[in-house]
This record gives structure tokens, sequence and C-alpha cells, in this order.
């Protein structure tokens, strides 16, 4: 069978072992990459040549959501687009002359989209193996740009099991993978540096920001955050009632991608304010790990708002959770640990999270008014503990055992236990994908 992996930065190392592992099994393996600098070391390696400023491009195909989602666009003031339109082409040509019978790679940044749009054009599967969120230690294929799994472990857990993990959950107890704690010594993050500044010296300025840019960006950052926690509050006023939106990290997927149409987040913000009265507030908490999304307008609009207030960034939601009496979020994971405790959880977007029946999509934000109408006359769907373990096992059998990563954030995703669960899901998507 034909498996044909995108390169991703650090995460092409991770799929090197486990495209190894497949190899010896009789696979053949291919590659594209964007970015020399991150070579794999197993298949048949097409390494597209940066553009020459002199290629003969097609702009005529549509491209939009793509360039919506692109992260050096929207945060690094990258101008020009025409790139986008020569690295389509050059895809297509390798797609098309490896015909795969499954793609594998991330739904990030542009060149993994120019082959999620490709192979939707060809009628070719593409996944996205990613973190499931929960139940932790498990990974979904997502398809194509979605957060929609395909197919899965069909594990179930027993009801002790479950039982077990939603209370940890409800608890505050348990984490996904990607929000423990890494620790990163500065000889790493200095190598790394070095790293992507060589790539860009040589040509990579298409996922690579500028450094000077970068650099401007980042001191700006550090004044929005320090702006920011000036003006903040660290209490929930328990009088009135409280809608918490918990700032999505950007740029990220999660929301860039599987946002769409909800990823202009100080949008979405003046949308919900709007639409409340004047006894409601909502809060605005920051990501712990904040990036580009803290920005000059989104503290300018908040200051000007009487309805609206910033939550410090030392502020933790287990600190709030139980204070807050209604949830909205994109995609985030609050919505998963909403729904497991029963709390009030509106997404702005449709998702695969919405299979829950105490989690609403809000279509409309003119109908906030109505959701929190239900909420205070107690009418807003709950779960039974039945319901909740039927639910958190559709996330156990649409998903599978092991940890995806990169070696630069976990060195358990390279341990020889973790590439041959992983191989194993990889094994069953491979054999089942009809």
């Amino acid at each position: 069978m034909k498996l044909l992996f995108i390169e991703n930065r650090y995460k092409t190392y991770f799929l090197d072992l486990i495209a190894a592992q497949l190899e010896k099994q009789g696979h053949e393996i291919y590659w594209i990459v964007q970015n020399p600098n991150f070579l794999p070391q197993v298949g048949e390696i097409s390494i597209i040549p940066y553009p020459s400023g002199k290629d003969d491009i097609d702009d005529n195909i549509d491209l939009s959501q793509i360039l919506e989602s692109d992260r050096q666009l929207n945060f690094f003031n990258k101008k020009d687009t025409t790139y986008f339109y020569y690295y389509y082409q050059e895809i297509k040509s390798l797609i098309d002359h490896i015909i795969p019978d499954i793609t594998f790679g991330e739904s990030t940044v542009f060149h993994e989209l120019l082959a999620i749009k490709i192979c939707k054009e060809r009628g070719l599967l593409f996944l996205h193996p990613t973190s499931c969120r929960y139940p932790s230690g498990r990974f979904s294929f997502y398809k194509f740009d979605t957060v929609e799994p395909f197919l899965g472990s069909k594990e179930s857990l027993s009801k002790d099991e479950a039982t077990t993990i939603i209370n940890s959950i409800i608890e505050r107890s348990s984490k996904p993978n990607y929000m423990k704690k890494v620790s990163i010594n500065k000889e790493k993050i200095y190598k790394d540096k070095i790293k992507i500044l060589k790539g860009f010296i040589l040509g990579e300025k298409y996922n690579t920001p500028s450094p000077l840019v970068k650099f401007r960006i980042e001191k700006q950052k550090k004044q929005n955050i320090l702006n920011w926690d000036s003006l903040a509050t660290t209490e929930i006023d328990k009088n009135v009632f409280s809608i918490l939106y918990p700032l999505h990290l950007q740029p990220e997927a999660n929301i860039d991608v599987w946002g769409r149409p909800r990823r202009n987040q100080l949008e979405s913000i003046k949308s919900l304010a709007s639409n409340l009265s004047k006894e409601q507030i909502l809060y605005i908490k920051p990501n712990p790990k904040s990036k580009y999304e803290l920005s000059l307008e989104l503290i300018k609009f908040i200051k000007g708002t009487s309805n609206v207030e910033m939550l410090r960034s030392d502020v933790t939601m287990d600190a709030i959770f139980n204070d807050i009496d209604l949830f909205t979020t994109v995609n985030g994971t609050i919505a998963l640990e909403c729904i497991f405790a029963n709390k009030p959880i509106l997404t702005l977007v449709e998702v695969f999270f919405n299979r829950a029946y105490n989690c609403l999509f809000m279509e409309r934000f003119g109908a906030l008014q109505t959701h929190i109408s239900k909420i205070q006359n107690d009418e807003f769907p709950k779960l039974s503990l039945q319901q909740k373990i039927d639910f958190l096992n559709l996330l156990n059998n649409t998903s599978f055992n092991g940890v995806i990563s990169d070696p630069y954030y976990s060195s358990y995703s390279m341990s020889e236990d973790n590439i041959d669960d992983v191989v194993q899901a990889f094994n069953y998507i491979i054999e089942h994908r009809f």
C-alpha cells in the first residue's frame, strides 16, 4: 500500500519512526517535504524547491479558505500570496504521481492544508493523527481538516473505569497530554532557534516568519500581557450572571482551521457582548500560554465595554470553574470538561462534542438570551451518569491508545512502547479503511 506523509518540522522525526515500521511490513512510504531542514530517513522523499519568483503559476484556483487560516498572513505581516499557488501546483503534481492510498499529516500550516485540498479534490483519504484530549493518552485520526474521527479502536471502558475517569475530569485532576507542563532547557531552546534561523537564511520564509518581525511581535505580546494583567480582575462577581470565554491560543489549528468561520475571536467576543443584558458579565480568560490572540484591539474593546471583564493571567480554570454560570468556546477542551461536569456549555462552531446532549451549538449569537433563560430556569440539558459513560466511550472507541507528539515536546512519544502502540493504530486504519 502507498502511504504518503507530509513533513511538519519536528513531528517529522516522530512520524519517520512510524513510517519505518510500516515500511518493514511491506508498505511503500513517500514523503512530501516543504522544509528540507527537517528531513525523514525512510521512504521516497520529494523535497519541493523554494519558489524562484519566475515560476509559471496558475492563480485562478480558489484557495480562500487556506489563505483565511494562514498564520503568516494573519499574524506575521506576510503580504505576498503567490507562493500558495506555486506550492499547490507542486504538491498536486506529486500527489498525482504517487496516488497514495492514505496521506498522513497535520491540518496546521499552508502546505499541509494545500495537500488536504488536493486529496479532497482527488477523492483521496487524508488523516490527521492527534490527541483526542480525553481519555488522556489516546489519539484519533481526524478526517481532512476537521475534528471528525475516522474509525477507531472500538474499545469500550467498563462502568467502573469510565466513572473513575469522569470523576477525575470533574475534579480537574486529569489533564490531556498536550496540557501537561513540559520542561525545556535553555540549551534545547537555543539549538531550536539556531535550526529555525538556519532554515530561514537558506530560504524557508513560508512557514517561518522573519526573525525581525517575530522579535517585534514577541515584544508587543509581552507588553500586551502586562497591560492586560494591570487591568484585569481575579474574581467572578457572583451577584450577576457570568459567562466565560476562554481565549484560544493563536496561531493554532484548533481555531484557525477547525474553528472556521469563528476564528476571529475579537469579533466573536463583540457579538457575545452585544447580546448581553446589563445584569450579565462576559469574562475573558487568557490562555495559559498566551500568544498573539491577546491583542491591543482586544484590550481596547474590553476597556471600553461595561459588560466585559478581563481575568488576570494567573487566574486558573480550577479557581473559577464552579463560579461560572455559562461557558462558551469555539472548539476548546473546556467543552469536554463541561459535558462531564454538567456545566452549561455553548460551542460557536458545530463540533464532534455536540454529540453530547448537554453541549449545544449556538449557530446565532442572537440565541444567547434563550440559552441563558434555560439555565436560569434549570432547563438546560444535563447528562445522567450513564449518558456520561456512553459519551466517554464514544471518545474511547473512536480513538486509539498512544501519544502523538514530537521529540521537542515529548521524549515519551519516541519511546519503543509508544511507537508500538501508535503503529498498531496505523495498522488498524490501513486494514479497515474501506
